[in-house]
């Protein structure tokens, strides 16, 4: 799944991101751990992209390898580009970078508390990101949190821009969050889990303020979740990881309803059913995912498969495409109907 050249979405000629052979490697004692290894996708302006998967696939680290946010002298980065409005992330000094986070490509976290400064008034921070990208002047840039903080739906914006965030729920954190986001009307957000904390009422509040803003901004949206229904509501195409590899992606209603890649299979098969009898134990997928520093040849997921076969675990499979562009790599697929 190393190709240079894969297509997700058809919005345009010339994609908005072009992720190509991305491999985010990290020097720990015991060996290098390979939490991307690989990866190639592309995504047109104005798509919505899910990456799906089980913890430790390397999600989140794919999304901090985007934009450049990983720790300090434990990375290697020893190949891929990341090609975005035409410009190698991955090439520009850490100077540039700055202006290009928060301006052009912004990035939700899991958990707003640790995302706001807990000693500055909402608005100040929101002021902080405006000063900080554009030539506002400060009374300017509070007014514009101010409009910001309405536009995401929070009650009383002015008297919310002077509280702290610990006054505010967690949805109301979570919202906050987003403003700072779009306070500069990116280009691309990726936005990591940004409703694992909340309850599902407001879970769907906040994806729903997503997809409004989404499209009123004209923005690009990489969502990442473990929620397969979240993917099915909000996102145009879908990308399966599994151990720091993507080994199914393309359209999210085909590869939802018609999963080629035998893991891709196990996750729709774990999600709990409505019509479950209430005492039904949940599918799992047996054993444990495979050792990034170690792993081993062949298809990663084979020691987990019940279908696999004797080169499934000597042997990596090459990548299939379909006629809608739906790309998967397995030595024994599901059959398509």
């Amino acid at each position: 799944m190393n190709a240079p050249e894969v297509r997700v979405g058809t919005g345009a000629d010339v994609p908005l991101l072009e992720v190509v052979d991305l491999r985010t490697h990290f020097a720990l004692p015991r060996g290098l751990l390979k939490a991307v290894d690989g990866v190639s996708f592309t995504l047109a302006a104005g798509r919505t992209l899910g990456i799906v998967g089980e913890s430790g696939s390397g999600k989140s680290v794919l999304a901090r390898s985007l934009i450049g946010l990983l720790p300090g002298g434990v990375t290697r980065t020893p190949g891929g580009q990341v090609i975005f409005g035409g410009r190698d992330l991955r090439a520009l000094p850490e100077r540039t970078m700055r202006t290009v986070r928060g301006r052009e490509i912004a990035m939700i976290f899991q958990d707003p508390m640790t995302s706001l400064n807990p000693v500055l008034t909402i608005g100040r921070q929101i002021g902080q990101v405006l000063r900080q990208h554009t030539d506002l002047s400060s009374a300017a840039a509070a007014e514009r949190a101010v409009e910001l903080l309405s536009e995401v739906g929070i009650p009383d914006p002015r008297q919310r821009a002077r509280e702290y965030a610990h006054r505010l729920s967690g949805g109301m954190r979570q919202r906050v969050v987003i403003a700072i986001a779009l306070a500069c009307s990116p280009r691309l957000l990726i936005a990591d889990e940004p409703t694992t904390a909340l309850d599902v009422t407001v879970q769907a509040q906040i994806l729903d303020l997503l997809r409004r803003l989404q499209d009123r901004h004209a923005m690009a949206l990489i969502l990442i979740t473990h929620n397969l229904g979240v993917v099915a509501e909000m996102c145009d195409d879908v990308a399966v990881m599994y151990a720091g590899r993507v080994v199914e992606r393309g359209q999210a209603a085909e590869v939802l309803l018609r999963p080629r890649m035998r893991y891709s299979n196990a996750l729709l098969q774990s999600v709990p059913r409505a019509d479950s009898a209430s005492h039904a134990r949940l599918p799992v997928i047996a054993g444990q995912p495979p050792n990034l520093i170690d792993p081993p040849e062949g298809c990663r997921f084979a020691a987990r498969c019940a279908h696999r076969e004797a080169r499934c675990e000597s042997i990596t499979p090459p990548e299939t495409c379909t006629a809608s562009d739906h790309r998967y790599a397995c030595w024994n697929p599901l059959r398509e109907d």
